[in-house]
Protein backbone atom coordinates (compact mmCIF):
# COMPACT_ATOMS: atom_id res chain seq x y z
CA UNK A 1 0.00 0.00 0.00
CA UNK A 2 1.07 3.57 -0.63
CA UNK A 3 1.21 4.56 3.05
CA UNK A 4 3.42 1.58 3.87
CA UNK A 5 5.78 2.36 0.99
CA UNK A 6 5.96 5.97 2.14
CA UNK A 7 6.67 4.87 5.69
CA UNK A 8 9.49 2.54 4.64
CA UNK A 9 10.96 5.36 2.57
CA UNK A 10 10.82 7.68 5.59
CA UNK A 11 12.72 5.12 7.65
CA UNK A 12 15.43 4.87 5.03
CA UNK A 13 15.77 8.65 4.81
CA UNK A 14 16.34 8.85 8.58
CA UNK A 15 19.34 6.49 8.41
CA UNK A 16 18.00 3.81 10.73
CA UNK A 17 17.90 0.05 10.18
CA UNK A 18 14.45 -0.36 11.69
CA UNK A 19 11.69 1.59 13.41
CA UNK A 20 9.63 0.70 16.47
CA UNK A 21 6.08 2.10 16.63
CA UNK A 22 4.18 2.07 19.93
CA UNK A 23 1.44 4.71 19.48
CA UNK A 24 -1.79 2.81 18.83
CA UNK A 25 -3.09 5.51 16.45
CA UNK A 26 0.06 5.22 14.32
CA UNK A 27 -0.16 1.43 14.38
CA UNK A 28 -3.75 1.58 13.19
CA UNK A 29 -2.81 4.00 10.40
CA UNK A 30 -0.12 1.67 9.06
CA UNK A 31 -1.73 -1.72 9.64
CA UNK A 32 -5.52 -1.30 10.10
CA UNK A 33 -5.30 -3.08 13.48
CA UNK A 34 -7.92 -1.64 15.83
CA UNK A 35 -6.80 -3.17 19.12
CA UNK A 36 -5.54 -1.09 22.02
CA UNK A 37 -2.26 -2.92 22.71
CA UNK A 38 0.41 -3.78 20.14
CA UNK A 39 3.89 -3.00 18.89
CA UNK A 40 4.98 -2.53 15.31
CA UNK A 41 8.47 -3.02 13.92
CA UNK A 42 9.48 -2.04 10.41
CA UNK A 43 12.63 -3.96 9.45
CA UNK A 44 14.07 -5.53 6.32
CA UNK A 45 11.41 -3.75 4.20
CA UNK A 46 8.68 -5.55 6.14
CA UNK A 47 6.15 -4.64 8.85
CA UNK A 48 5.75 -6.91 11.87
CA UNK A 49 2.75 -6.39 14.15
CA UNK A 50 3.51 -7.86 17.57
CA UNK A 51 0.56 -8.77 19.80
CA UNK A 52 -0.17 -11.09 22.71
CA UNK A 53 -2.66 -13.94 22.55
CA UNK A 54 -5.62 -11.66 23.34
CA UNK A 55 -5.32 -10.00 19.93
CA UNK A 56 -3.82 -12.61 17.57
CA UNK A 57 -7.04 -13.67 15.88
CA UNK A 58 -8.31 -10.09 15.67
CA UNK A 59 -5.04 -8.84 14.21
CA UNK A 60 -4.84 -11.54 11.56
CA UNK A 61 -8.37 -10.69 10.48
CA UNK A 62 -7.77 -6.94 10.28
CA UNK A 63 -4.27 -6.12 9.07
CA UNK A 64 -3.24 -5.36 5.52
CA UNK A 65 -1.69 -8.29 3.65
CA UNK A 66 1.70 -6.57 3.71
CA UNK A 67 1.79 -6.86 7.52
CA UNK A 68 2.97 -10.04 9.29
CA UNK A 69 1.36 -10.74 12.67
CA UNK A 70 3.62 -12.16 15.39
CA UNK A 71 2.39 -13.39 18.77
CA UNK A 72 4.62 -12.97 21.80
CA UNK A 73 4.51 -14.31 25.33
CA UNK A 74 6.72 -13.37 28.22
CA UNK A 75 8.67 -10.14 28.08
CA UNK A 76 8.15 -7.81 25.10
CA UNK A 77 11.73 -6.52 25.28
CA UNK A 78 13.20 -9.99 24.79
CA UNK A 79 10.83 -10.61 21.89
CA UNK A 80 11.78 -7.32 20.22
CA UNK A 81 15.44 -8.16 20.84
CA UNK A 82 15.04 -11.47 19.00
CA UNK A 83 13.69 -9.68 15.92
CA UNK A 84 16.51 -7.15 16.01
CA UNK A 85 19.06 -9.96 16.16
CA UNK A 86 17.39 -11.86 13.31
CA UNK A 87 17.55 -8.86 10.99
CA UNK A 88 20.96 -7.58 12.16
CA UNK A 89 19.55 -4.29 13.45
CA UNK A 90 21.93 -1.83 15.12
CA UNK A 91 20.24 1.56 14.64
CA UNK A 92 16.65 1.48 15.86
CA UNK A 93 14.36 4.46 15.35
CA UNK A 94 11.78 5.11 18.06
CA UNK A 95 8.96 7.62 18.52
CA UNK A 96 10.47 10.40 20.61
CA UNK A 97 7.14 11.85 21.75
CA UNK A 98 5.32 8.52 22.18
CA UNK A 99 7.63 5.87 23.63
CA UNK A 100 7.05 4.78 27.23
CA UNK A 101 10.07 5.74 29.35
CA UNK A 102 10.32 2.29 30.93
CA UNK A 103 10.43 0.62 27.53
CA UNK A 104 12.96 3.16 26.27
CA UNK A 105 15.30 2.48 29.21
CA UNK A 106 14.92 -1.28 28.73
CA UNK A 107 15.75 -1.04 25.03
CA UNK A 108 18.80 1.07 25.83
CA UNK A 109 20.18 -1.85 27.81
CA UNK A 110 20.42 -4.01 24.67
CA UNK A 111 24.17 -3.78 24.02
CA UNK A 112 24.18 -3.87 20.21
CA UNK A 113 21.37 -1.33 19.72
CA UNK A 114 21.66 2.42 19.23
CA UNK A 115 18.32 4.13 19.78
CA UNK A 116 17.48 7.02 17.46
CA UNK A 117 14.54 9.12 18.75
CA UNK A 118 12.58 10.57 15.84
CA UNK A 119 9.71 13.04 16.05
CA UNK A 120 6.38 12.89 14.18
CA UNK A 121 7.51 10.54 11.41
CA UNK A 122 4.06 8.96 11.04
CA UNK A 123 2.10 11.95 12.36
CA UNK A 124 3.37 14.03 9.42
CA UNK A 125 2.20 11.31 7.04
CA UNK A 126 -1.24 11.34 8.66
CA UNK A 127 -1.64 15.09 8.33
CA UNK A 128 -3.08 14.82 4.78
CA UNK A 129 -6.24 12.72 4.64
CA UNK A 130 -7.12 10.52 1.71
CA UNK A 131 -10.66 10.35 0.34
CA UNK A 132 -11.68 7.43 2.54
CA UNK A 133 -10.38 9.15 5.67
CA UNK A 134 -12.17 12.39 4.80
CA UNK A 135 -15.43 10.52 4.20
CA UNK A 136 -15.10 8.76 7.55
CA UNK A 137 -14.53 12.03 9.41
CA UNK A 138 -17.46 13.52 7.52
CA UNK A 139 -19.65 10.64 8.75
CA UNK A 140 -18.42 11.12 12.33
CA UNK A 141 -19.42 14.78 12.09
CA UNK A 142 -22.83 13.85 10.70
CA UNK A 143 -23.47 11.54 13.67
CA UNK A 144 -22.47 14.15 16.26
CA UNK A 145 -24.42 16.95 14.54
CA UNK A 146 -27.56 14.82 14.17
CA UNK A 147 -27.36 13.78 17.82
CA UNK A 148 -26.96 17.38 18.99
CA UNK A 149 -30.03 18.53 17.07
CA UNK A 150 -32.07 15.64 18.46
CA UNK A 151 -31.42 16.55 22.10
CA UNK A 152 -32.13 20.29 21.86
CA UNK A 153 -35.77 19.83 23.04
CA UNK A 154 -34.39 18.10 26.14
CA UNK A 155 -32.41 21.19 27.24
CA UNK A 156 -34.56 23.25 29.56
CA UNK A 157 -34.65 24.85 32.97
CA UNK A 158 -34.06 22.40 35.79
CA UNK A 159 -32.18 19.65 33.95
CA UNK A 160 -28.57 19.20 34.97
CA UNK A 161 -25.42 19.44 32.90
CA UNK A 162 -24.91 15.72 33.50
CA UNK A 163 -28.45 15.00 32.28
CA UNK A 164 -27.73 16.79 28.99
CA UNK A 165 -24.39 15.05 28.50
CA UNK A 166 -25.92 11.63 29.18
CA UNK A 167 -28.77 12.22 26.72
CA UNK A 168 -26.32 13.38 24.05
CA UNK A 169 -23.98 10.44 24.55
CA UNK A 170 -26.92 8.01 24.34
CA UNK A 171 -27.86 9.56 20.99
CA UNK A 172 -24.29 9.19 19.74
CA UNK A 173 -24.47 5.43 20.20
CA UNK A 174 -28.00 5.20 18.76
CA UNK A 175 -26.84 7.07 15.66
CA UNK A 176 -23.86 4.83 14.98
CA UNK A 177 -20.84 6.20 16.86
CA UNK A 178 -18.19 3.80 18.14
CA UNK A 179 -17.40 5.87 21.25
CA UNK A 180 -16.76 9.41 22.44
CA UNK A 181 -13.75 11.16 20.96
CA UNK A 182 -13.33 12.98 24.29
CA UNK A 183 -15.34 13.53 27.46
CA UNK A 184 -18.40 15.61 26.60
CA UNK A 185 -18.33 19.18 27.90
CA UNK A 186 -21.56 20.81 29.11
CA UNK A 187 -20.92 23.97 31.10
CA UNK A 188 -23.68 26.47 31.93
CA UNK A 189 -23.57 30.03 33.19
CA UNK A 190 -20.41 30.86 35.13
CA UNK A 191 -19.10 27.33 34.50
CA UNK A 192 -18.99 28.15 30.78
CA UNK A 193 -15.85 30.18 31.54
CA UNK A 194 -14.07 26.86 32.11
CA UNK A 195 -12.91 25.79 28.62
CA UNK A 196 -12.84 22.13 29.70
CA UNK A 197 -15.70 22.24 32.16
CA UNK A 198 -16.89 18.69 32.78
CA UNK A 199 -20.64 18.21 33.33
CA UNK A 200 -21.81 18.67 36.91
CA UNK A 201 -25.02 18.42 38.90
CA UNK A 202 -25.62 22.13 38.31
CA UNK A 203 -29.13 22.77 37.02
CA UNK A 204 -29.78 24.85 33.93
CA UNK A 205 -31.29 28.28 34.50
CA UNK A 206 -33.20 30.50 32.09
CA UNK A 207 -31.36 33.19 30.12
CA UNK A 208 -27.86 31.73 30.64
CA UNK A 209 -25.43 30.49 28.02
CA UNK A 210 -24.51 26.80 27.88
CA UNK A 211 -21.25 25.75 26.21
CA UNK A 212 -21.44 22.25 24.69
CA UNK A 213 -18.31 20.64 23.23
CA UNK A 214 -18.74 17.11 21.90
CA UNK A 215 -17.48 14.54 19.45
CA UNK A 216 -17.43 10.89 18.47
CA UNK A 217 -15.22 8.28 16.89
CA UNK A 218 -16.61 6.50 13.84
CA UNK A 219 -14.51 3.72 12.29
CA UNK A 220 -11.52 5.12 14.16
CA UNK A 221 -11.83 8.76 13.09
CA UNK A 222 -12.96 11.66 15.24
CA UNK A 223 -15.31 14.61 15.07
CA UNK A 224 -15.12 17.76 17.20
CA UNK A 225 -17.87 20.37 17.56
CA UNK A 226 -18.80 23.14 19.96
CA UNK A 227 -22.01 25.14 20.10
CA UNK A 228 -23.23 27.59 22.72
CA UNK A 229 -26.98 27.64 23.37
CA UNK A 230 -29.36 29.53 25.65
CA UNK A 231 -32.65 28.68 27.35
CA UNK A 232 -34.70 31.73 26.42
CA UNK A 233 -33.18 35.13 25.71
CA UNK A 234 -29.65 35.94 26.96
CA UNK A 235 -28.81 39.21 28.67
CA UNK A 236 -27.30 42.03 26.58
CA UNK A 237 -23.66 41.40 27.53
CA UNK A 238 -23.91 37.67 26.88
CA UNK A 239 -25.46 38.33 23.47
CA UNK A 240 -22.79 40.94 22.65
CA UNK A 241 -19.99 38.47 23.43
CA UNK A 242 -21.74 35.69 21.54
CA UNK A 243 -21.97 37.89 18.44
CA UNK A 244 -18.25 38.72 18.68
CA UNK A 245 -17.33 35.04 18.86
CA UNK A 246 -19.71 34.21 16.02
CA UNK A 247 -18.10 36.84 13.79
CA UNK A 248 -14.61 35.75 14.83
CA UNK A 249 -15.43 32.15 14.00
CA UNK A 250 -16.83 33.21 10.61
CA UNK A 251 -13.60 35.10 9.87
CA UNK A 252 -11.63 32.00 10.76
CA UNK A 253 -13.62 29.41 8.86
CA UNK A 254 -13.87 31.59 5.74
CA UNK A 255 -10.09 32.11 5.76
CA UNK A 256 -9.40 28.37 5.66
CA UNK A 257 -7.78 27.41 2.36
CA UNK A 258 -4.63 25.85 1.01
CA UNK A 259 -1.34 27.72 1.61
CA UNK A 260 -2.44 29.91 4.51
CA UNK A 261 -0.18 29.51 7.55
CA UNK A 262 -1.84 28.26 10.71
CA UNK A 263 -0.35 31.13 12.71
CA UNK A 264 -1.84 33.63 10.23
CA UNK A 265 -5.25 32.01 10.63
CA UNK A 266 -4.94 32.25 14.40
CA UNK A 267 -3.75 35.86 14.20
CA UNK A 268 -6.66 37.01 12.04
CA UNK A 269 -9.20 35.71 14.53
CA UNK A 270 -7.25 36.74 17.62
CA UNK A 271 -6.73 40.29 16.34
CA UNK A 272 -10.45 40.68 15.69
CA UNK A 273 -11.26 39.61 19.24
CA UNK A 274 -8.58 41.98 20.58
CA UNK A 275 -10.06 44.86 18.58
CA UNK A 276 -13.40 44.18 20.25
CA UNK A 277 -11.77 44.45 23.67
CA UNK A 278 -11.80 40.79 24.68
CA UNK A 279 -8.31 39.64 23.71
CA UNK A 280 -7.34 38.63 27.24
CA UNK A 281 -10.34 36.29 27.40
CA UNK A 282 -9.37 34.22 24.33
CA UNK A 283 -7.04 31.90 26.20
CA UNK A 284 -6.28 29.00 23.85
CA UNK A 285 -5.19 28.36 20.28
CA UNK A 286 -7.66 28.66 17.43
CA UNK A 287 -7.73 24.96 16.61
CA UNK A 288 -6.00 21.68 15.87
CA UNK A 289 -5.92 18.79 13.46
CA UNK A 290 -8.49 15.98 13.70
CA UNK A 291 -8.19 12.40 12.51
CA UNK A 292 -7.30 9.16 14.22
CA UNK A 293 -6.80 11.32 17.31
CA UNK A 294 -8.97 14.17 18.50
CA UNK A 295 -5.93 16.44 18.76
CA UNK A 296 -3.26 15.92 16.13
CA UNK A 297 -1.16 17.87 13.64
CA UNK A 298 -1.43 20.57 12.47
CA UNK A 299 -1.97 22.72 15.55
CA UNK A 300 -3.52 26.10 14.72
CA UNK A 301 -2.04 28.68 17.07
CA UNK A 302 0.24 31.70 17.04
CA UNK A 303 3.40 29.54 17.17
CA UNK A 304 2.45 26.90 14.63
CA UNK A 305 4.95 26.38 11.79
CA UNK A 306 2.43 24.58 9.60
CA UNK A 307 0.94 25.76 6.33
CA UNK A 308 -2.49 24.41 5.46
CA UNK A 309 -2.61 21.98 2.54
CA UNK A 310 -5.54 20.47 0.71
CA UNK A 311 -7.19 17.58 2.58
CA UNK A 312 -5.92 18.50 6.01
CA UNK A 313 -8.71 18.48 8.60
CA UNK A 314 -8.69 21.14 11.31
CA UNK A 315 -10.96 22.82 13.81
CA UNK A 316 -11.70 26.53 14.08
CA UNK A 317 -12.87 27.23 17.64
CA UNK A 318 -12.47 30.73 19.05
CA UNK A 319 -13.83 31.39 22.50
CA UNK A 320 -14.24 34.14 25.07
CA UNK A 321 -14.24 33.13 28.74
CA UNK A 322 -15.09 35.71 31.40
CA UNK A 323 -14.26 34.26 34.83
CA UNK A 324 -17.20 33.76 37.18
CA UNK A 325 -19.59 35.13 34.54
CA UNK A 326 -19.99 33.01 31.38
CA UNK A 327 -18.21 31.64 28.35
CA UNK A 328 -18.82 31.33 24.60
CA UNK A 329 -17.17 28.98 22.11
CA UNK A 330 -18.18 28.03 18.57
CA UNK A 331 -16.29 25.27 16.76
CA UNK A 332 -16.44 23.53 13.39
CA UNK A 333 -14.42 20.66 11.97
CA UNK A 334 -13.27 21.74 8.51
CA UNK A 335 -11.76 19.90 5.55
CA UNK A 336 -9.20 22.12 3.81
CA UNK A 337 -9.73 22.60 0.07
CA UNK A 338 -7.72 24.59 -2.44
CA UNK A 339 -9.72 27.83 -2.25
CA UNK A 340 -11.88 27.31 0.85
CA UNK A 341 -12.79 24.93 3.62
CA UNK A 342 -15.59 22.38 3.61
CA UNK A 343 -17.45 22.64 6.92
CA UNK A 344 -18.15 19.10 8.11
CA UNK A 345 -20.22 20.11 11.16
CA UNK A 346 -23.52 21.04 9.55
CA UNK A 347 -25.06 23.12 12.35
CA UNK A 348 -26.26 26.72 12.64
CA UNK A 349 -23.84 29.37 13.88
CA UNK A 350 -26.46 31.81 15.12
CA UNK A 351 -27.26 31.53 18.81
CA UNK A 352 -29.65 28.65 19.38
CA UNK A 353 -32.41 29.82 21.75
CA UNK A 354 -34.39 27.04 23.35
Amino acid sequence: MDKIRRFLKEISSNNVDAFLVTAVSNIRYLTNFTGEDAFLIAANEKLFLIVDSRFTTQAKGEVYKEVEVLEYSGGIVEFIKSILIKYHIHWLGVERNRLNLNLYLSLKEIPFINLVPLTNVIELMRIIKDEKEADTIRKACEISSKSFLEILPFIKEGVTEKDIAAELEYRFKKNGADKLSFDTIVAAGERGALPHGTPSERKIKAHELIVMDFGVFYNGYASDTTRTVCVGEPDKKSLKVYNIVEEAQRIGREAVKEDIYCRELDNRVRNFIKEKGYGEYFIHGLGHGVGLEIHELPFVNSRSPFELKENMVITVEPGIYIPNKFGVRIEDTILVKKDKGEILTNLPHDLIKL
